[in-house]
C-alpha cells in the first residue's frame, strides 16, 4: 500500500530541485509553492524525476466494485442464452400473429405480401418458398402457404386493371381484401419475399408507382467487391497522411495560428472599415442638397445610418478588445504552440503510441459485437408475440426483466468507459514518461508496457471509477432520450413544453458529459504523474485547471482546432488519393458501376482512423501542458518561472527577454 507522506507546515519547508537528492528529502518533504491566486498550494518535490514510483493499489473498493458488475452482467448473459429466444424477435408474423417458420406455420418460413398495394403491410401469408418463374407462362397460379384469417386462399386473384380503375374513382381498398397476386420476388434477410419490382403487377400503370430498382443496391455492393484492393490500401494511406500531418504540425504550428490569427485580424478590421463606409454613404444621402433622393428615402438613410454608425462603434470595440488581448496574451499563445509542438515530438519519439488506440478500437469492436449479439437475448427474454396488425413481433417484459435491460445496457457503458480509461492512461502515462526523461534521451518504448502495467496493476479500481461516472451521465442521456420518445409517442407533436423541456435537459446533460470526460482525462494524466486515487487526482487536477485557465483554454482551443484540420485533411486526402486510383486505373474503372458507394465507405474509414489518430494528439497535448506546469513550479525557487525539464520545443518558448532575466537574476 501506500506510503503516508507527512505534510509540514507552509511555512517551515522550501525545497528546491536540488534538495531531491536527498533520499529523506525525496520521501518526506512537499515543496510549498504560491500559484497564481497567491494561495499556498503543496508539490512533492520527486516529480521533479518524473512519474513518481512509489505508488500502492488505489480505488480497491471501485475496482470490486467493477469486478462484480461483471460477474452480474455475465449472470445475466448467461439467463439470457438460456431463455432467449432472438429468432422469434426477429422472425416476421402473419395475420394470426403466429411467426412464419414457427408453431403452427413452421413448414413456412417466409412471409409474403398478398398484394403489394394500399393496405398490404398487413395483408401477408406464409409460404414455404417464395415464387420464381422466367416469364408468364411458367408463372404458378397458386402458392404453397399457411392460409390465415385476411388470405384465405392461396391461389391466385389478382385483376390489377380493373381493381385500379376502381381504387382511383373510390379510393378505397376494399377492393384488394380477397387478391393474391403472384409475382417474383427474392429471399430478403431469410424472412421475407420481397418483390424484384415492387409494382411489377402494375406495368401498364406507371403513373400509380415505380419499379424498385434492387439492381442499383447490387451495383453498390458490386463495388464494394471490385474495389476491395484499393479500399484495403487506403487504411495504410490513411495511417501514412496521420504520420506526415504529425511531421507538419512540429514544423508549421506556429505560422498556422499566427497566420490564423492575422486574417481574423485583417477580417475585423474590413468589417470596421466595411460599417464605417455604411455609415458615410447613408450620411451622404442625409445631407444631399440636390433632391436626388425622396423624403421615404431619406427617412430610410436616417434609420440605417444610425445603425451602422453604433455599429461602427461596436466594431472598434471589437478591434481594440482583441488587440489588447492578443498583447496580454501573447506569451500564452506561444506556450500553446509550443506545447502542441511537444506533443507531436513525444508522439514521433514513443512512434508504438500510435498503435495504442487502434488496439483499443479492436477491443471495442470486439466488445460492442458482442454486447449487441448478447443484447439481443436480453431483450428476447420477454414474451414475444405478434399483434396481427404488423408482421412484426411486441414483446412485453416483467418488473425483473426491464431491470435486467437496463443493468445491460449500463454494464456496456461502464466496461466501454473502462477501456477507454485504459487507453488514455496509457497515453498520459507515456507522455509523463517522456516530458520528465533525459534531454536528448528520445522514446523509450519501454514506457508504454510501463504505463500498461501501472494501470491495471495500481490504478484499475481509480480507472474503474472514473469510468463509473461517465457510464451513469451516459445512462442518463438514454433515459432522457427514452423518456422523449415515450412522451412524444404517447402525447404526439402537441405538448411543446414537454419536448422543448426535455430536449434542454438532454442538452445538458450531454454538455456535462464532455465536461466529466476532460476532467477524466486530466484526472488519469495526475494518476500517471502522482499517482494518487481518483478524487484526490481529479481534485489536484480541477485545481490546476482552474489556477492556469488560461493557458487550457488555448492549448485545447488551438489543439482542437489542429484535431480538426488533421481529421479533415487526412479523411479527404484519403478520399481524393482512393478515387483517383478507382477512376484512373484500367484495372478498376472498367468493373465498377459508380465510385459513390465505395468513395463513402473510405471516407468513413479514413475518418474513424483519423479520429483514433488525433485522440492520441489530443491527450498528450494535455499531458504535456500538465507536466510542464508542474516542472515550472517545482522550479519557481530556481529563477522564477524556468521550468528545468522540460523539452527542446518548450525551451524555445522560455527563451524569450523576460525568461532570460530571471535566469540571469
Amino acid at each position: 500500500m501506500r506510503k503516508n507522506n507527512k505534510v509540514l507546515p507552509a511555512n517551515s519547508v522550501q525545497v528546491v530541485a536540488q534538495v531531491t537528492t536527498s533520499p529523506e528529502v525525496s520521501q518526506k518533504a512537499l515543496t510549498t509553492i504560491p500559484d497564481q491566486q497567491g494561495n499556498q498550494k503543496q508539490i512533492d518535490p520527486r516529480l521533479i524525476a518524473g512519474p513518481l514510483a512509489d505508488r500502492g493499489c488505489t480505488d480497491i473498493l471501485c475496482l470490486l466494485l467493477f469486478i462484480a458488475g461483471i460477474a452480474i452482467l455475465i449472470f445475466i448473459s448467461q439467463e439470457a442464452y438460456s431463455k432467449g429466444e432472438p429468432e422469434r424477435l426477429l422472425a416476421m408474423y402473419d395475420p394470426n400473429g403466429v411467426a412464419c417458420g414457427f408453431d403452427t406455420n413452421v413448414d413456412y418460413p417466409y412471409l409474403y405480401f398478398a398484394i403489394p398495394y394500399g393496405d398490404y403491410f398487413n395483408r401477408t401469408v406464409c409460404v414455404k418458398e417464395c415464387p420464381l418463374y422466367a416469364d408468364e407462362n411458367t408463372k404458378p397460379t397458386t402458392l404453397d402457404c399457411n392460409p390465415n384469417i385476411l388470405v384465405k386462399s392461396c391461389e391466385q386473384k389478382c385483376d390489377a386493371a380493373s381493381a385500379l380503375k376502381t381504387f382511383a374513382t373510390s379510393n378505397s381498398t376494399d377492393i384488394f381484401k380477397d387478391f393474391l397476386c403472384i409475382f417474383n420476388s427474392s429471399i430478403l434477410f431469410d424472412r421475407v419475399c420481397y418483390p424484384d419490382a415492387l409494382l411489377a403487377i402494375f406495368d401498364n400503370y406507371q403513373e400509380y408507382g415505380s419499379q424498385f430498382a434492387m439492381d442499383v443496391l447490387t451495383g453498390y455492393i458490386e463495388d464494394l467487391t471490385q474495389t476491395k484492393e484499393a479500399i484495403y490500401c487506403s487504411f495504410a494511406v490513411a495511417f501514412l497522411m496521420g504520420i506526415i500531418y504529425l511531421f507538419f504540425t512540429r514544423l508549421l504550428a506556429g505560422v498556422l495560428v499566427w497566420t490564423s490569427i492575422f486574417l481574423f485580424l485583417v477580417g475585423l478590421g474590413f468589417g470596421t472599415y466595411w460599417c464605417h463606409q455604411q455609415d458615410l454613404y447613408y450620411q451622404g444621402i442625409m445631407n444631399d442638397t440636390t433632391g436626388k433622393y425622396t423624403v421615404e428615402q431619406t427617412n430610410k438613410a436616417s434609420d440605417n445610418q444610425l445603425t451602422f454608425q453604433y455599429l461602427t462603434y461596436v466594431m472598434y470595440g471589437i478591434c481594440a478588445f482583441a488587440v489588447i488581448g492578443l498583447i496580454c496574451i501573447f506569451n500564452k499563445i506561444r506556450l500553446a504552440i509550443a506545447v502542441i509542438k511537444t506533443a507531436a515530438m513525444c508522439v514521433k519519439d514513443h512512434f508504438l503510441l500510435i498503435f495504442v488506440p487502434q488496439v483499443t478500437a479492436i477491443v471495442l469492436a470486439g466488445l460492442w459485437f458482442w454486447w449487441i449479439y448478447t443484447a439481443a437475448y436480453v431483450y428476447a427474454v420477454g414474451e414475444i408475440k405478434g399483434t396481427g396488425n404488423s408482421p412484426f413481433a411486441e414483446v412485453t417484459h416483467t418488473e425483473l426483466q426491464i431491470q435486467y435491460i437496463w443493468y445491460f445496457i449500463f454494464g456496456g457503458l461502464w466496461i466501454n468507459a473502462f477501456i477507454q480509461a485504459v487507453n488514455n492512461f496509457v497515453i498520459a502515462s507515456t507522455c509523463c514518461f517522456w516530458y520528465f526523461a533525459q534531454q536528448g534521451a528520445g522514446g523509450d518504448e519501454r514506457a508504454i508496457s510501463q504505463s500498461l502495467y501501472r494501470a491495471f496493476r495500481y490504478h484499475a479500481g481509480s480507472l474503474a471509477f472514473g469510468s463509473l461516472i461517465l457510464a451513469i451521465v451516459q445512462l442518463i442521456r438514454i433515459m432522457l432520450e427514452y423518456v422523449r420518445y415515450q412522451t412524444e409517442k404517447v402525447a404526439g407533436s402537441e405538448n411543446k413544453a414537454i419536448k422543448c423541456l426535455l430536449r434542454c435537459l438532454s442538452c445538458l446533460m450531454a454538455c456535462f458529459e464532455r465536461f466529466i470526460r476532460f476532467l477524466n482525462n486530466n484526472a488519469y494524466i495526475m494518476i500517471a504523474l502522482t499517482g494518487k486515487n481518483f478524487c484526490s487526482a481529479a481534485k489536484a487536477a480541477f485545481e490546476t485547471i482552474w489556477a492556469n485557465s488560461m493557458r487550457f483554454a488555448l492549448v485545447n482551443g488551438i489543439g482542437g482546432a489542429f484535431i480538426f484540420v488533421g481529421k479533415f485533411c487526412i479523411s479527404i486526402v484519403t478520399l481524393m488519393i482512393f478515387y483517383y486510383v478507382i477512376t484512373t486505373m484500367d484495372y478498376f474503372k472498367e468493373k465498377i458501376f459508380s465510385p459513390v458507394f465505395p468513395c463513402i465507405v473510405v471516407f468513413i474509414i479514413a475518418y474513424a482512423l483519423a479520429v483514433l489518430f488525433m485522440s492520441i494528439y489530443g491527450m498528450a497535448c494535455d499531458t504535456v501542458l500538465l507536466c510542464f506546469i508542474f516542472d515550472e513550479d517545482l522550479n519557481k525557487q530556481n529563477g522564477g518561472l524556468s521550468a528545468s525539464r522540460c523539452p527542446e520545443t518548450l525551451k524555445e518558448f522560455l527563451e524569450q527577454p523576460e525568461m532570460a532575466n530571471l535566469k540571469q537574476a
